[in-house]
């Protein structure tokens, strides 16, 4: 009997064993189960905790940035914004009469704020609007020099034919010195003659001029090419069939130098311009009259330089303005418009595409002769 008890005892121990075991597992679920509860407490708590903080913020205000809808922190300032975003308004150019571009980025531009000049330390509030605005180009303001005409003297500068007392009046750029108009105002008796004279410049070009040549000696016209040096150097055998097909022909300055007004120029400069042109044309037998300064850009001392050489300045009274590359009939018709007796008119046969003018010249000098104006050379 107490065998049986022994041994039951035995039997029943490993029981106890597992059901502690299992105990155990249980107490440790249940210790990771309310650690993880918490652990959520402590987050629900701290949330609530600090929500009071939270709201305490000012709200961020509605800025309207160059067209786009912003929310910015309270405090940002312009120029905060404008580094960020970024905001960058295009300077202006100075540009002389002719639209080339005198001084780049000379006109800044700016920001507004509601419509007004802000500074970039300025704290934006609610509904502001930023605007980006480029800076304006501008352009240089007009001049005019008087000429006075005495009778029986061509003018020198000169821009119509002729020998009426009068004078000249030249509307120029009033820092690049570049001739937007010439108009002639006589104060004798008026004796234009029925004559105008054809010019072109630029030249030669191995394109257009001898296009130009073939019109003129088919309509049986003379005109005046005024030559760049440069390109005598590059096409002697064009400035040598313009002599020979009997054309004027004139210096228009070695390089042709533009972007620094010609009239401007140091005077040693002008004068190697001139004369290194003038050498060129010398080795081809050719002896120019007349001078023509770049843009029409002249001064007392252009006019000094060229008579050193022998030659007048010559301007001119009708702008076709064909290098703008206007249609060929616009280009007609702007030339026609303005033709009066007298007019020397500018053209170009060099310098780019003057496929309009080539289409055009034939009309031009028709519609010249139906006005009873003769198309002529300068003498």
């Amino acid at each position: 009997m107490t065998r049986s008890r022994s041994h039951a005892r035995a039997v029943t121990r490993p029981r106890s064993h597992a059901l502690v075991a299992r105990a155990a597992v249980r107490r440790g679920r249940l210790r990771r189960w309310l650690g993880r509860v918490g652990l959520v407490l402590l987050l629900v708590a701290s949330t609530f905790a600090i929500a009071p903080h939270l709201s305490d913020l000012p709200p961020p205000i509605h800025v309207t940035v160059a067209s786009k809808h912003r929310l910015l922190p309270p405090g940002t300032t312009l120029g905060v914004v404008a580094a960020a975003e970024p905001l960058e308004p295009r300077p202006g150019d100075f540009l002389d009469v002719t639209g080339e571009v005198l001084e780049a980025g000379r006109f800044p531009g700016r920001l507004e704020v509601d419509g007004e000049r802000a500074r970039p330390g300025r704290v934006l509030q609610d509904g502001d609007r930023i605007a980006v605005i480029d800076g304006r180009d501008r352009t240089e303001d007009l001049a005019q020099d008087v000429v006075p005409i005495p009778g029986g003297q061509v003018a020198n500068p000169q821009a119509v034919l002729g020998t009426v007392p009068g004078e000249q009046v030249i509307t120029k750029g009033a820092v690049s010195g570049k001739v937007v108009s010439t108009v002639f105002r006589p104060t004798g008796p008026v004796d234009a003659p029925l004559e105008v004279a054809l010019t072109f410049d630029d030249g030669p070009s191995v394109t257009y001029t001898p296009q130009v040549l073939d019109i003129l000696e088919r309509l049986d016209v003379r005109a005046t090419f005024f030559v760049v040096g440069t390109m005598v150097e590059a096409y002697p055998e064009l400035v040598e069939q313009e002599a020979e097909a009997g054309m004027a022909i004139g210096n228009h300055t070695y390089s042709h130098p533009y972007l620094t007004p010609f009239g401007k120029l140091p005077r040693r400069e002008i004068r190697r311009e001139i004369r290194r042109c003038d050498r060129l044309l010398a080795d081809l037998g050719v002896d120019a009259g007349f001078f023509r300064p770049p843009g029409g850009s002249w001064s007392p001392r252009v006019l000094d330089e060229a008579e050193r050489f022998g030659m007048r300045t010559v301007l001119w009274a009708v702008d076709s303005r064909d290098w703008t590359r206007p249609a060929f009939r616009a280009l007609r018709r702007s030339v026609l418009d303005a033709a009066r007796p007298g007019a020397i008119i500018l053209l170009h046969d060099g310098g780019g595409d003057r496929s309009a003018t080539v289409k055009a010249l034939p009309g031009i000098i028709r519609g010249l002769r139906r006005m009873g104006l003769e198309p002529m050379a300068l003498t």
